[in-house]
């Protein structure tokens, strides 16, 4: 049944003078952010800001702190990545899913080794992915990180959107301290703007590689990465559109870095 936007109101003044004015707020932006869309109904959003499982977590905060790309040189941030597991890693990756990853390469005209650079960077190749509940993660920076408030109380309306569509629980979406999720590690709103069906079975999957690898193809090749483009020099516009990723110039390095050696390495065994 449809509430009016004067009950609507009333509903959200009856909350949130019991849930605080910080709280408020964010509730009434993810109303308003969401407000030309069909989902997530008021109802959704309220009913999940109500749930008891919605929490701070005071681990994310000190994980931003701590960021490697921004704490650590080159050389100590590379060590985390470029190492004998995540190299062998990612042969052994490339090799169980050959025929998938060939087939996404060859149609979006994209380098296949960068796509296993990626996922096995962004989650070991599937296997970390989630480590923080998504939506305590954003819920934490849009509450005690003035920095990021903005942008984390947008990316709650953009996962509740996809939630509500997918008949999916907000809370059982696990990720990073950031808030991406997946195999991929999509952001709410670049994996409903982004990601894709690719294997066409009706639904975009983030933990499906089909759809993982496809989307991320996709996502390069929005983000400007051209055409059977090898040149991966200092910000060229292969480098530049995998930057976009993680807004990182240490990121994008380590990504063309790990992608050069697993490629040496599934040379040498070829």
């Amino acid at each position: 049944m449809k509430i009016n936007l004067i009950l609507k109101l009333s509903i959200i003044f009856y909350f949130t003078n019991l849930l605080g004015a910080d709280k408020e707020q964010v509730i009434s932006k993810v109303i308003s952010y969401t407000k030309d869309q069909k989902t997530p109904p008021t109802e959704y959003i309220l009913s999940t800001f109500e749930d008891k499982r919605l929490q701070l977590d005071m681990d994310v905060i000190k994980r931003f702190k701590n960021k490697p790309e921004k704490i650590k040189t080159y050389q100590q941030y590379k060590k985390i990545f470029f190492n004998k597991q995540r190299i062998g890693g990612g042969v052994s990756f490339y090799k169980k899913n050959k025929t998938l990853i060939a087939r996404v390469a060859k149609e979006f005209e994209i380098d296949p080794i960068v796509l296993v650079a990626i996922v096995g960077v962004e989650t070991n190749y599937g296997l970390k992915n989630a480590e923080f509940s998504v939506i305590n993660s954003l819920y934490t920076q849009a509450l005690k990180m003035p920095k990021r408030s903005s942008w984390a109380t947008k990316e709650i309306a953009e996962l509740l959107a996809f939630c509500s569509e997918n008949e999916v629980d907000p809370f059982s979406l696990n990720g990073s301290y950031a808030g991406a999720f997946g195999y991929g590690q999509f952001i709410p709103s670049s994996f409903n703007k982004l990601s894709i069906d690719y294997n066409r079975d009706g639904k975009k999957d983030p933990y499906d590689w089909e759809d993982v690898m496809g989307s991320i193809a996709f996502y390069l090749t929005e983000n400007g990465y051209p055409k059977n483009d090898f040149n991966f020099t200092y910000k060229s516009k292969a480098w530049k559109a995998i930057r976009t990723y993680n807004r990182s110039d240490k990121y994008a390095n380590i990504i063309i870095d790990l992608r050069n050696e697993i490629a040496k390495n599934i040379f040498l065994l070829d």
